[in-house]
């Protein structure tokens, strides 16, 4: 084997930029074409998995980070992804998550310091429609 060569091949391989095109939830793994040749089932890396957990699996076609200790791209770990030119947003000062229509499942409580405004609707500030004085139920918020 020419050593310059393959130190050189696995040198390019430490860090690789490619697109989903499958992914196994069920294995949290995806397969990442870099063009030229497809990884095989690679690990998708999480923001934290030990006692507090966040879950998140690229979709097909997106753009993502693949980190491959030594060069080998069969140790790969799909680092993060990378937006192209499908950013939520252009207001840099707004955090924002995206859930395309989708929902989210938080397991445990959620503490919140500011308000909390769903549907156009203030959980601090609501005010309500059919109020009676006494032991009554109100009805829905007032939007």
């Amino acid at each position: 084997m020419d050593k310059p060569v393959e130190t050189e091949r696995r040198l390019a391989n430490v860090i690789r930029i490619g697109r989903v095109t499958s992914v196994n939830a069920d294995e949290a793994t995806a397969v990442v074409s870099f063009g030229d040749f497809e990884s095989p089932d690679l690990t998708v890396g999480q923001l934290s998995a030990g006692g507090l957990q966040f879950w998140w699996m690229p979709t097909e076609g997106e753009q993502v980070l693949v980190g491959c200790p030594s060069g080998d791209i069969a140790q790969g770990v799909i680092v993060c992804s990378i937006y192209a030119g499908n950013a939520p947003s252009s207001d840099g000062d707004v955090p924002m998550i995206n859930l395309a229509g989708g929902q989210m499942i938080v397991d445990g409580d959620i503490v919140v310091t500011g308000d909390v405004i769903a549907s156009g609707v203030s959980l601090v500030n609501h005010l309500h429609s059919g109020v009676l004085a006494g032991p009554s139920n109100t009805g829905k918020p007032v939007k």
